[in-house]
This record gives C-alpha cells, sequence and structure tokens, in this order.
C-alpha cells in the first residue's frame, strides 16, 4: 500500500497515542500519590510500546500491564527504603500548645510601641494650639515684619499722603497672580526635597535597626563566652554613639554631649578602657564597628577555646578529618556573616553622615527665600485700596501660611537635629530614634530562645560569663515528644 494512505497514517497515530500515555503514566502517577518508575524502566515500557503495543477498545490489557509494572517498582522503591512502615509512620511530636491559657497569663509586652498619627478629630485641638505652636514661634518675626509693612501702607493709603493712595488705586493683583504659581512650585519643591531626605534617614535607621538585630542573633549563636558578651555590649553601644555622632551642640536645646535618653542606652556597658578608646577617636561609632571586627579576629585565632568548644581536646586530636573539615566550613561560614554586618554598619553610616553633612543648595534656599519676601511685602501695595484695613490681617495670615510651609522644609531637611529646631514641642525625636535606643540594648542582650533558668529570670540587659547555647530549646523540646 502507498505509505500515504488514511489506514497507514490512523495506525501510525494510534501506536504514537499509546507510546504518549505508558511513557506519561509514570508522572501521571506521580503527581498523584502514586510511585516513580525507575529510568531504566521508563526506557523499557516506552520500547515496548513503540515496537508492538497497541490500544484495544475493550480489553485491558496494556493497563493490566502497567499496573503490574508499577506495582513491581512501588515494592522495589518501598524495599530500598527501608519499607512500607517507614515511608507512612508519623512523626512523634510533643502536645500542642493551650495558647487559650497562654493569653490569660501576661507576657512579657503587649505589642510594639505605635507612633503618634494626626487624627481628623483633632482638627479643633489644632486650631485652638495654634498660638503655641512653634512651627509659628518659628516664623513669627517674619510675620510680624509683614503685618507691620502692611500697617504702614494702609497708614500711608488712608491718611499721610493722597498721591500713595493714587497709586496705589492704579495697581493691579496681576503680577502676583502671574508669579503665584512659580512661588508655589519653589515651596513644593523645598518640601518635597527636605521630606525626601527625611524619609531616607528613616528607612537608613530602620535598616539599621534590622543589622543591629540580625548581627545579635548571629552574635548569640555563634560566640561563645567573655567574646560573645564583649561583642554584644559593643553593639548595644553603638546605634546611641552614631546618634550622638549625628547630632550637633546646641546652647539652649542640646548643651550636652549625650542625652540622657542615650546615656542610659549605653550606661554599664562599656569598660574605663572601651571609654577611653572611644573618646580618643575621630569618629567613636566607627571605631566601635573596628572593635567588634577585632573581637571577631580574636575569637577565630584562640585554638585552644575552639577545640574546647568542639570536644576536640587541646589541639583538636580527638576530632576525626571529616569532623575537622566540618567545624572549619562552619567556622569560615560565622565569621563571614557577622563580618558582613559590620560591613553593613559602615555603609548605614555613611548614608547617615551623607544626609548630615549635605543640603538642599543655598542658591535655591535663598531664592526661594527671597522670592516669598517679596511676594508678601508687595501684597499689601495691590490689596490696600480693595479691602482697606482689612487688608492688614489678611495679609498677616497668608503670609503666616506660606512661610509656615518653607520652614517645615527647613526643619526636616536634617532630621539627625530635629531637636535644635522644635525643642520643646514633643516632636523632637520624629524619626523615633531615641526611643528606639533602649530597644536596641535589650534586643543584643536578650538570651532567649536560651532556656536556662538564670538567662531567663533576669532576662537582658546584663553580661555573663555563663556558657550556653540558644538550641536548648530544641533539645527541650525533643524530649518532650509524646
Amino acid at each position: 500500500r502507498p505509505r500515504t494512505s488514511a489506514p497507514f497514517v490512523f495506525t501510525v497515530m494510534m501506536r504514537s497515542a499509546a507510546l504518549l500515555v505508558l511513557t506519561a503514566a509514570p508522572s501521571f502517577a506521580f503527581m498523584h500519590g502514586g510511585s516513580v518508575l525507575p529510568l531504566a524502566q521508563r526506557g523499557t515500557l516506552a520500547a515496548s510500546g513503540s515496537s508492538g503495543l497497541r490500544l484495544k477498545p475493550r480489553g485491558s490489557e496494556g493497563v493490566v500491564g502497567l499496573k503490574s509494572l508499577l506495582g513491581e517498582s512501588d515494592k522495589k522503591a518501598k524495599h530500598q527504603r527501608g519499607g512500607d512502615l517507614v515511608l507512612r509512620k508519623a512523626a512523634s511530636v510533643p502536645a500542642p500548645a493551650n495558647w487559650e491559657e497562654w493569653v490569660e497569663k501576661e507576657p512579657a509586652y503587649i505589642s510594639t510601641p505605635v507612633a503618634g498619627r494626626y487624627s481628623s478629630e483633632d482638627w479643633l485641638y489644632n486650631l485652638f494650639t495654634l498660638a503655641s505652636s512653634y512651627m509659628t514661634m518659628r516664623v513669627m518675626s517674619h510675620v510680624v515684619a509683614n503685618v507691620a509693612i502692611a500697617t504702614l501702607v494702609w497708614a500711608a493709603y488712608a491718611h499721610w499722603s493722597p498721591a500713595f493712595a493714587a497709586v496705589c488705586a492704579g495697581l493691579t493683583t496681576v503680577p502676583h497672580s502671574l508669579t503665584a504659581g512659580a512661588l508655589s512650585l519653589l515651596l513644593v519643591f523645598r518640601t518635597n526635597s527636605a521630606y525626601d531626605r527625611f524619609w531616607e534617614a528613616r528607612k537608613i535607621w530602620g535598616a539599621l535597626v534590622n543589622t543591629v538585630r540580625d548581627c545579635a542573633r548571629m552574635a548569640h549563636i555563634h560566640l561563645t563566652g567573655l567574646e560573645r558578651e564583649h561583642f554584644i555590649s559593643c553593639l548595644a553601644c553603638l546605634p546611641s554613639l552614631l546618634l550622638q555622632h549625628l547630632q550637633k551642640l546646641e546652647p539652649i536645646y542640646r548643651p550636652e554631649l549625650l542625652s540622657k535618653t542615650q546615656i542610659a542606652a549605653i550606661q554599664g556597658c562599656l569598660s574605663e578602657s572601651d571609654a577611653e578608646l572611644l573618646w580618643k577617636s575621630r569618629n567613636r561609632p566607627f571605631t566601635l564597628i573596628k572593635m567588634m571586627g577585632a573581637i571577631l579576629h580574636r575569637n577565630g585565632r584562640d585554638t585552644k577555646k575552639l577545640a574546647a568548644r568542639y570536644n576536640g581536646g587541646d589541639r583538636g586530636e580527638n576530632l576525626s578529618e571529616f569532623e575537622i573539615l566540618t567545624y572549619q566550613a562552619a567556622q569560615i561560614n560565622e565569621r563571614n556573616v557577622l563580618e558582613m554586618t559590620l560591613t553593613l554598619f559602615c555603609n548605614q553610616m555613611g548614608a547617615c553622615e551623607r544626609i548630615v553633612k549635605s543640603s538642599v543648595p543655598t542658591s535655591y534656599t535663598r531664592h526661594t527665600s527671597r522670592f516669598l519676601s517679596m511676594w508678601c511685602f508687595t501684597l499689601p501695595l495691590v490689596l490696600v485700596h480693595s479691602l482697606g484695613a482689612v487688608m492688614i490681617p489678611v495679609v498677616g495670615i497668608m503670609g503666616w501660611m506660606l512661610f509656615v510651609i518653607e520652614e517645615v522644609g527647613h526643619v526636616i531637611e536634617d532630621p539627625f537635629n530635629v531637636h535644635c529646631m522644635v525643642a520643646g514641642s514633643g516632636q523632637e525625636d520624629e524619626l523615633r530614634i531615641e526611643a528606639s535606643l533602649a530597644v536596641l540594648r535589650g534586643d543584643s542582650f536578650e538570651r532567649i530562645p536560651a532556656s536556662q533558668p538564670a538567662l531567663l529570670e533576669k532576662q537582658g540587659n546584663f553580661v555573663t560569663d555563663a556558657e550556653y547555647e540558644t538550641y536548648e530549646f530544641h533539645d527541650d523540646w525533643v524530649k518532650s515528644r509524646s
């Protein structure tokens, strides 16, 4: 027959379909909980299908053969893995905790503190406290000068000079209307650029908080003894000393080098010799990072301590070659991850210094200030003819609104020194930085998940040379299995 005839094509198609079904069946069985055929048996099955297997409409020989072949491979797999009992045996686990009882007990803390937020219900309070607003006080001299000029313009217009009154009557508000758009763009750009710096500082400090906690976690796991205690003591002091490094002294608002919150966060952490080194250094937080790196270097070279840690004798003679290679890889990995966190600290410190040491270009700030002052000072001239004496409070209110917008940009431009801008307002810690110092100290010293009773009784904020392992809680979990 010609090889292009319909029966021949149909036969080839049926054989191809049979081959596809037989080769895909093991994967389908695996997806639905069945066993997997070895690769060699798949090849045998495929070969047998291509050589002579045919699909029969009413027969089941092919299916039965497939089931028997899958059953044999399943038995072999079970035999190789230790039998059906080992595969299906459920692991015994400890009794689950009764959380209904635990919620009745008082926890160490309720929830993380939430920053204060503005509510629409505060509008009346905000209105009544307008006169005592610290932002108003900061721009008061500018507002008073603007009101004084408006008063002089009105007096000259109404009483002193008819010629001046005639000139004012001929003036129009068109120039102010045309330049108001440009002024608004300058003010918006000024506040947006300042807020970008504010938000960037918050993100950098948030990354620093994460790095401190991550470093504390790894230090408690990978370091032991006095090296661990000295390392986490330096770590607990790093945020406070970095913040002090970024803040400037101010005779009224910040006369002391360290605030009370900063002193409380570092009290009892460092020795006199450590404090002497820091006070003689050119960069205190950077020196602290170098001290932590030196502790890691010292810990990695103490061979006797490392041998004792792994029960290797005085010089590791009790360890096999496999154990030596395993512990060596662990030591290299531990050292590398801790060194990487120190690198992150250096990067974050540099990012904070970039914000403190750079500012919005002076030419832009000065031009905005000059533009705003000239616009407000000339505003009474074009309003006195139409508003009369009412022009004075109108100019004062408009000037206050525009001057405060500009001042907001000045205040948040240096987010680490907001305390010098709005001292006494309750907003000195806009970034919630000083509020996080005590929290980071506690996170650094907290021993949990170490479960020794002595460590749990006086949790956090203490230095100890007691040896403990942070995985003891897992050993207790394993022992408590039912």
